[in-house]
């Protein structure tokens, strides 16, 4: 096999395996009308395959806050001058 080849099944597994863990993680929240879940397991794992695979073709999942970047950063405050009384 030549380098191209490799790089177009490298890129196959890792969509297969990206939308082999989107679809557990989305069986694993879906609950029909009848209150019986398809599938019941603790996600988490499946969740960090997921974070992997998306990580591994560029992708960047993640929520962002409303501040759009221009989050001022947490003032310190230096309390040496402070008195206290014990």
């Amino acid at each position: 096999m030549d380098e191209q080849e490799t790089s177009k099944i490298e890129t196959i597994v890792k969509v297969s395996i990206l939308l082999w863990s989107a679809g557990l993680l989305t069986l694993s929240y879906y609950e029909p009308p009848d209150g019986k879940k398809i599938v019941d397991f603790d996600p988490t794992f499946i969740a960090s395959i997921f974070s992997a695979s998306t990580a591994s073709l560029g992708l960047s999942i993640g929520k962002k806050g409303n501040n759009n970047g221009n989050a001022k950063p947490p003032k310190i405050n230096d309390n040496k001058e402070t008195k206290v009384i014990t």
